[in-house]
């Protein structure tokens, strides 16, 4: 059955004017015309997608593609069927998910259907970026991670946030939701707050683990690299024993590795608040090339700028990797 075709949104008065003041990086424009336009876009998701959520969670994608997008709206009187036309194409990708994926698997549905930009491939290219850091920085740490995980750092799967955070599928799923909504709410609400704290604090920490990394590999010294964790460390590798004390941290190791012959190299860091997340990859040693799994993703929790709570979780071992099964 063919899907139905939205009803024309016709321009409201005043929205050239907002919509080239958000065209020149004006989030408080860009918000009003959100606002604006909630009530219909919820009705035609609803009436798209049947399910009220799943309605929701389309609104808040478009808000936030929309936002990544306004570069490409040519004609800012034709602000609101350049809206419909995203959020059309955000209601068939749940559609065509839904028909390709069976009704139980929606975690895997979700993160594999991508005709469209999804949220949290948008967030991260935002142009007026710097409000959702600002907004981050506010949130629980639980959605705090789950956002740096998932929005900021490789784009784990839900899977993989549920290993890191040790929390059920259904548990990932929800926080993602949660989070869209604060973030689409704040970008209405808030969006006229800037702040470049966080990047400023990811800059930090790239530099200090680009050096330490550097001391590590090149001369073999764990002692650049030790020093961002506090003497008092309690650090855990997922499903390995507890470390307490950046001693163990170095000796288990970093030095460890060390003499195993194992380096690392520095993928990238994302930071908000307290919180930081490293992605880094293993450097196996020739002769041993499946040692170490291919990367690890560290989240730190840290007061200035030393960890006092770490956790390590290794990727997947990939197919054909003869510790995968134990890996």
């Amino acid at each position: 059955m063919a899907t139905p075709s939205p009803t024309p949104i016709a321009p409201r008065p005043g929205d050239a004017e907002l919509a080239l003041a958000a065209g020149r990086n004006d989030p408080a424009a860009l918000g009003l015309l959100l606002e604006g336009y909630r009530a219909r876009l919820n009705r035609q998701a609803l009436a798209l997608l049947g399910d009220p959520h799943e309605a929701a969670d389309a609104v808040q994608d478009t808000f936030l593609i929309a936002l990544s997008r306004l570069s490409e709206l040519r004609t800012p009187a034709a602000f609101g069927g350049w809206l419909a036309r995203i959020q059309r194409n955000v209601c068939l990708m749940r559609l065509r998910a839904a028909r390709e994926r069976p009704a139980d698997d929606i975690t895997a549905r979700l993160d594999r259907a991508r005709p469209v930009p999804s949220a949290e491939e948008c967030v991260e290219r935002l142009a007026l970026g710097d409000w959702v850091w600002q907004a981050l920085g506010e949130l629980p740490e639980p959605l705090r991670v789950t956002a740096m995980l998932r929005y900021f750092g490789q784009q784990h799967s839900y899977r993989e946030i549920a290993a890191i955070t040790g929390v059920p599928l259904g548990t990932v799923r929800s926080r993602l939701h949660q989070l869209r909504a604060v973030l689409a709410q704040r970008l209405l609400d808030e969006a006229g707050r800037t702040s470049s704290a966080a990047r400023d604090a990811a800059g930090k920490w790239t530099l200090a683990f680009g050096e330490a990394f550097e001391a590590f590999n090149r001369y073999g010294e764990p002692g650049p690299l030790a020093t961002l964790f506090a003497p008092d460390v309690t650090a855990r590798v997922a499903g390995g024993p507890e470390l307490r004390g950046r001693g163990e941290v170095r000796s288990r190791l970093l030095e460890g590795d060390l003499a195993d012959g194992v380096r690392y190299r520095l993928v990238g860091v994302v930071a908000s608040g307290g919180l930081a997340v490293v992605e880094a990859r293993f450097v196996n040693p020739p002769g041993s090339p499946y040692h170490c799994p291919p990367a690890f993703t560290q989240v730190l929790h840290h007061r200035g700028f030393q960890a006092y709570r770490a956790t390590t979780y290794y990727a997947a071992r990939p197919d054909g990797d003869p510790y995968r099964e134990n890996g």
